[in-house]
């Protein structure tokens, strides 16, 4: 299972990381006074000034999770189904050329011992599962930002999370992608570098 590890206070970004997916050692500061290379020896092509975000992906049911800055387990969260157009609830309909991706979400908390530190696993998640935090990206490489369906009335998430509790719930989206990958993008720059969310193909 692959985790992220939050930050306990803006002193500990630098010491943030993710664990058990191999990531890419820190790169030192560069020196005051680089060597010139060698006239003879061509010069490699400049990196690329940005990267597409990286994602982990994951299968339906496949727990993905946020560890505390000690590495204990905060918090275990699956996909456990994704249903392509489902029937609306009644009185609602959908977009023309749209399609409704309903997920059926489970989150499982641990301990919060970061609470005291001012950011936290518990205080992120509200604001990473839910659907504002989705894309998806179709079988032609174009990437949206999912949006809110209004065909379907969800069975919520809570907007707070205790310890050592399970929750079950939906999240809907629309999406102009009848198949493809839906992404969940880690907004809050909290989790560690090398990964950016996680990505289910549908």
């Amino acid at each position: 299972m692959i985790k992220h590890t939050i930050l306990g206070a803006a002193a500990a970004v630098a010491a943030i990381s993710l664990t058990a997916c191999g990531n890419q050692a820190p790169v030192p500061a560069a020196t005051s006074a680089a060597a010139a290379a060698p006239a003879s020896v061509a010069q490699s092509s400049p990196a690329p000034t940005s990267a597409a975000p990286a994602y982990i992906a994951k299968k339906v049911g496949e727990k993905a999770g946020i560890t505390n800055t000690d590495g204990s387990d905060a918090v275990d969260f699956w996909i456990t189904k994704i249903a392509l157009d489902p029937k609306c609830s009644p009185y609602s309909s959908r977009e023309a050329g749209k399609h409704t991706l309903l997920l059926d979400v489970t989150v499982k908390t641990y301990t919060d011992h970061d609470v005291d530190k001012g950011v936290s696993a518990f205080s992120v998640l509200p604001g990473l599962i839910n659907p504002y935090a989705f894309s998806t990206t179709g079988s032609d490489g174009v990437t949206n930002q999912a949006e809110t369906d209004m065909c379907i009335m969800p069975k919520d998430l809570p907007s707070a999370y205790a310890p050592n509790r399970t929750y079950t719930g939906q999240i809907a989206i629309g999406t102009t992608a009848k198949s493809g990958t839906v992404q969940l993008t880690d907004g809050s720059g909290m989790f560690g570098p090398g990964a950016h969310g996680w990505e289910w193909s549908y």
